[in-house]
């Protein structure tokens, strides 16, 4: 993981568009795009693993940061991938200690870091510092119940159909890359709890409804609603 200052994306429209941050006020974004450093993570580089020590909060520039993770005695697996806007690693600055879950980039990513050491005692001196930050942990609850939800989908077709809406950005983000997003049948398989072959099969019959387009380890959304509708159709 290395330090950078080249601006190639703007995280102030970045964070003014999508995630915890954009619903914020303008003078409360403009502090926290001012304070960060901007980061970049390689593809398949990890930004912090479990046990690590909890280091700082983390906003996504570009990229996709996937996380991995599952109780103790499970060997961790792939559970969602965030993307541009979205805010994670809120441990380090409600308590610290070391980390649960493990940070992978999924795509070359441009991140915004602040620091466990300069977010803390922000806090302490501004409660409504402290307050909006703390809401990061409500928005992890809220994600946590909709991964949750995904996987409880008896149906295998709805149940990746549902997968793929919400790990691809649920129609609100464009791909770095005009071929899609980075993603493969294995992630996918892990993610929506299906093997290789079927996840194959699945996005085949997705992509001829005109829903998505595949290219290889790429997949794009090209009806990101009709998706939607099919996932989360109860009848």
């Amino acid at each position: 993981m290395s330090i950078t200052t080249d601006l190639q994306t703007d995280p102030r429209r970045v964070f003014a568009a999508r995630g915890w941050l954009s619903e914020q006020p303008a003078a409360f974004r403009e502090m926290f795009v001012r304070e960060g450093v901007q980061v970049e993570v390689r593809a398949g580089n990890c930004v912090f693993r479990r046990d690590d020590v909890s280091n700082g909060l983390y906003g996504i520039i570009s990229g996709a940061m996937g996380v991995e993770g599952g109780h103790r005695r499970h060997s961790p697996l792939l559970g969602h991938v965030f993307r541009a806007g979205e805010w994670f690693g809120i441990k380090a600055v409600l308590h610290g200690g070391p980390r649960e879950l493990t940070y992978r980039a999924i795509e070359p990513a441009r991140l915004l870091y602040l620091s466990r050491t300069r977010l803390v005692p922000m806090m302490q001196a501004d409660p409504d510092v402290a307050v909006r930050v703390g809401q990061l942990a409500e928005i992890g609850n809220r994600l946590g119940s909709w991964i949750a939800r995904d996987l409880l989908t008896p149906d295998a077709g709805r149940r990746l159909a549902a997968v793929l809406f919400r790990v691809l950005g649920a129609g609100e983000v464009t791909p770095d890359d005009p071929a899609g997003f980075r993603l493969t049948h294995q992630q996918i398989g892990e993610m929506a709890n299906l093997s290789r072959h079927h996840v194959g099969r699945k996005l085949a019959a997705f992509e001829a409804a005109g829903w998505i387009a595949c290219g290889y380890n790429r997949i794009r959304l090209r009806d990101p609603e009709g998706l939607a509708a099919f996932a989360y159709d109860d009848d």
